[in-house]
């Protein structure tokens, strides 16, 4: 008799922080993430009025380094539009690829593409793809509060006229180095934060404490669904 045996589910960094918060747990594409804290209609509701932190930890990230790596990304992702520093561009498969320095980008993909992607990008001793998916968490923050919340907790001007839709850059948030993405949902501000899955706590923390004054609520995937519906 063939024993197949299960593949054991990730949990994000900020897991019990979740299940401290009442949420109520579904299996992802291979994570365990919350489906809802309230009802997905009233925490849709309310960061479309104000804002909202979402735990973004599962999408796959890949760090690409080294002098060739404009050519990786060309010939892994061909529709892949050349960006500035500090820019990102997105592919028709939904890839986000964030040009943090000449050299130096951060890979953004849904977490069944993470395979294929590492597997796309040729490493010719001249760039080095990482995947970095399990070491760092992130965090979605939206809404139009969004800039104020994160004024409250980042060194950077991330307000939208200084820092438009699909910029990039790496900064201090919460005393924590990260690289922070602004990608909007139509036009819903949404900023996503990544950093070493060691401070999730800390993190989390900083931005619920940031954002008691502008009425910050945690949100789940049912409430994600509704917003991507909408935009």
């Amino acid at each position: 008799m063939t024993t197949h045996m299960q593949q054991p589910t990730a949990v994000s960094a900020l897991h019990y922080r979740h299940i401290e918060l009442g949420a109520e747990m579904v299996e992802r594409e291979g994570w365990t993430l919350p489906a809802r804290y309230t009802d997905p209609d009233d925490e849709a509701a309310s960061v479309k009025q104000a804002v909202g932190i979402s735990d973004f930890s599962p999408v796959g990230k890949i760090r690409l380094q080294g002098e060739s790596v404009q050519q990786a990304i060309l010939e892994a992702i061909p529709d892949y539009q050349a960006t500035s520093i500090g820019s990102a561009a997105v592919s028709k498969a939904g890839q986000v690829v964030a040009r943090l320095a000449d050299d130096d980008y951060l890979i953004i993909t849904e977490p069944e593409q993470i395979k294929a992607t590492l597997k796309s990008l040729k490493q010719d001793g001249c760039a080095h793809p990482v995947n970095v998916t399990s070491v760092l968490a992130g965090v979605r923050i939206v809404g139009p509060s969004a800039p104020a919340v994160l004024a409250g907790v980042s060194e950077l001007d991330l307000s939208p006229a200084s820092f438009p839709d699909l910029s990039c850059a790496q900064t201090m948030v919460a005393e924590i180095h990260g690289t922070v993405i602004r990608r909007d949902i139509g036009n819903l501000l949404s900023y996503d934060l990544y950093f070493s899955r060691d401070y999730g706590d800390h993190m989390w923390e900083s931005l619920i404490d940031a954002g008691e004054r502008y009425s910050l609520v945690p949100f789940g995937l049912e409430a994600m669904s509704l917003l991507d519906g909408e935009s």
